[in-house]
């Protein structure tokens, strides 16, 4: 079976093309095979006919002793914006240093087991894997199996996306455990990891630094097979260096007057953004082709 690449929907998905206002996904070379947003984005306006994770959005209550969401009040919003059949992600909270971490774990046991029980037929069910090491994830994911989960997700990894021994060591030992069960990493899919998941058997992933380095920091990727490179977008009054690229983002643009190897509006940084992400995919068809070209262990960019 091959891995499945969630996309994420956040809040900004437009883009200005010849005076009409298009969602970014009609940039793209291809699809990817669905699409990941959170609540805290409310989005209705979504992709027709495309598998949909939903996340609680954990990240935006973080900092919260005890989150207000709750796994009632999580489903009433995913029954307003998640369509029939969607995977959705019971509440949970994030295990952060000097936080109560036993609460945190006591809510995310609690929250998964009342999820699970009052989700209607018309979702599927997921609960998120946490821990701060290995054993305390397997201890996390052998719960949700015994209450009854058929898709689980391993979060917490993505921000020690260049440990690379230690993400792989999580995935591959959680990935043994849940045989038969859907498994997915959220926040992992650089073309390495990508290819490592594929390898490994896991179901799916998703990843949105295409969108935040396109924004934060200007960044272009170009493609050489499965690896990709970065070049710096040119800010005004600078030279344009990164590469000429003829993907749909790109030409699309070109053709309005608009150029993504250029820094500074929501036209050059959103096509920007979706040229990104057409180099992503790109990559992980590449690697699912070719799996040998990341057996020669080296150090590989982590997106």
């Amino acid at each position: 079976m091959s891995m499945k690449y969630y996309g994420v929907i956040g809040n900004r998905d437009y883009i200005k093309l010849r005076g009409e206002r298009l969602p970014f996904w009609e940039f793209l070379d291809r699809q990817p095979s669905g699409w990941l947003s959170s609540l805290v984005y409310k989005r209705k306006d979504l992709p027709k006919r495309k598998p949909m994770i939903w996340d609680c959005g954990a990240w935006s209550y973080r900092n919260e002793e005890v989150p207000k969401i709750t796994p009632e009040s999580c489903l009433e919003e995913y029954k307003q914006h998640a369509p029939r059949g969607s995977i959705v992600i019971a509440p949970d909270h994030m295990l952060i240093d000097g936080a109560n971490l036993e609460g945190r774990r006591k809510f995310n046991r609690g929250s998964a087991k009342e999820f699970l029980a009052i989700c209607p037929k018309r979702f599927k069910p997921m609960a998120c894997i946490h821990g701060n090491d290995l054993d305390e994830r397997v201890k996390a994911a052998e719960y949700l199996l015994g209450l009854g989960y058929r898709h689980l997700a391993i979060g917490g990894i993505a921000a020690r996306a260049s440990q690379k021994r230690v993400c792989l060591g999580i995935v591959r030992r959680l990935r043994e455990l849940t045989e038969g069960h859907w498994l997915h990493v959220l926040g992992l899919s650089s073309p390495h990891y990508f290819a490592m998941w594929q390898k490994f058997g896991v179901d799916s992933c998703d990843g949105s630094s295409h969108f935040k380095q396109a924004f934060t920091g200007g960044v272009f990727f170009t493609r050489e097979g499965a690896r990709l490179k970065k070049h710096q977008a040119a800010r005004e009054g600078e030279p344009v260096t990164a590469p000429e690229c003829s993907c749909k983002a790109c030409a699309l643009l070109r053709e309005d007057g608009v150029e993504t190897r250029r820094y500074g509006s929501n036209e050059t940084n959103m096509g920007r953004a979706a040229h990104n992400l057409n180099q992503l995919m790109a990559a992980h068809r590449y690697a699912t082709k070719h799996p040998e070209v990341f057996d020669d262990g080296q150090k590989t960019l982590a997106i």
